[in-house]
């Protein structure tokens, strides 16, 4: 029930089995059409309800530090229950309230389930026998009662992170809210999170470098190199990052033979394994070798997959106990002869 009919007060205000007609009408005539529009609609407030949900639980687990944690599990089950339960009574469904359950913590309350029922039960018998005097109650009071329930639910200690925290996070902090003012909760943490993931990349893409050193070469053939240089990578190697990793080197200036170690790094993605073939065939046409070291013992197999032809013979990967073990973001085919190392 709602707006007038709410505050008839009495037993005729008790939710009743079954379908509303404006409901259950359309539903039989045209159920593919009324099912297109429901259909957005129920999936915009279901992830709307479940976020909000989690959100609240997660913040009251932080408030009532009694060492235990709620169930994400149970919590989205029992709620998706309870609002199919108020959809079959013709009542309207619900999540978790912040501002109740944060005052709700907040008065000590918080630490029993016979608190959040106690609540429910004096609201329904609010509504059953003092609906008529509730609704003499101003819209301005109880507009009043929200702005304080804003003012204490709000966490105004989140303003002192301004000037503390990265600019990044500061603008997806500003982001999120303002969506979620202007639209609803599911677009806004759908935005958060693209803007999150692409600020994380970007981040990550800048942290690739390399120092210059000289290392001892032992060719397939011909004699020890004592003094080879040798490009020590550090950082990440994924898409986001394959632009800054080829400026690294000084392909022309380099000499006949360099060693790329990737002990600091870690390569992740078909692109990581694209930019260094890339890189061996710039050093290959020049006449010039490179050896790879310190790789997954499975990059040396998808390399030669990944590259036209085969591992060229001036791309060397260089194995060693040492080596380390993880896999590669890759295609499923260029996976087929290629097991996935295991740790000893």
């Amino acid at each position: 029930v709602a707006g007038a009919e709410t505050f008839k007060g009495g037993l005729s205000v008790l939710p009743k089995i079954g379908l509303p007609a404006s409901v259950w009408t359309p539903l039989v005539n045209s159920p593919l059409e009324t099912l297109k529009i429901i259909f957005p609609y129920a999936v915009t407030m279901a992830a709307v309800g479940s976020i909000e949900s989690l959100l609240t639980m997660q913040l009251l687990d932080g408030i009532i530090d009694d060492g235990k944690r709620g169930s994400t599990r149970r919590e989205v089950i029992g709620q998706g229950v309870g609002n199919l339960a108020s959809g079959l009574t013709g009542g309207i469904g619900g999540c978790a309230l912040i501002g109740q359950s944060l005052i709700n913590a907040q008065s000590g309350g918080g630490v029993s389930r016979l608190s959040g029922m106690s609540m429910a039960l004096f609201l329904a018998l609010g509504i059953v026998s003092f609906a008529p005097l509730l609704g003499q109650i101003p819209v301005v009071a109880l507009a009043g009662v929200m702005l304080l329930v804003c003012q204490s639910t709000f966490s105004w200690g989140s303003l002192r992170l301004f000037g503390k925290v990265p600019n990044l996070d500061l603008f997806i902090i500003s982001l999120v809210t303002f969506v979620t003012v202007k639209d609803d909760l599911a677009k806004a943490v759908l935005i958060g999170t693209i803007t999150s993931a692409l600020g994380f990349a970007w981040k990550q893409s800048t942290t690739i470098s390399a120092t210059i050193s000289q290392t001892k070469l032992v060719p397939p053939s011909g004699p020890i190199l004592p003094n080879v240089k040798s490009y020590n990578i550090s950082g990440p190697l994924f898409f986001g990052s394959t632009q800054a990793f080829s400026r690294l080197f000084s392909v022309k200036e380099d000499p006949d033979n360099v060693v790329i170690d990737f002990t600091g790094s870690r390569v992740f993605d078909h692109s990581a394994l694209e930019a260094i073939n890339s890189i061996a065939d710039r050093y290959g046409s020049l006449g010039k070798r490179v050896y790879l070291r310190h790789l997954s013992k499975d990059c040396a197999r998808l390399l030669a997959n990944v590259h036209e032809g085969g591992l060229p013979p001036y791309e060397i990967v260089e194995s060693n106990p040492n080596d380390p073990f993880y896999g590669v973001a890759e295609k499923p085919e260029f996976y087929s002869d290629v097991p996935v190392p295991k740790s000893a």
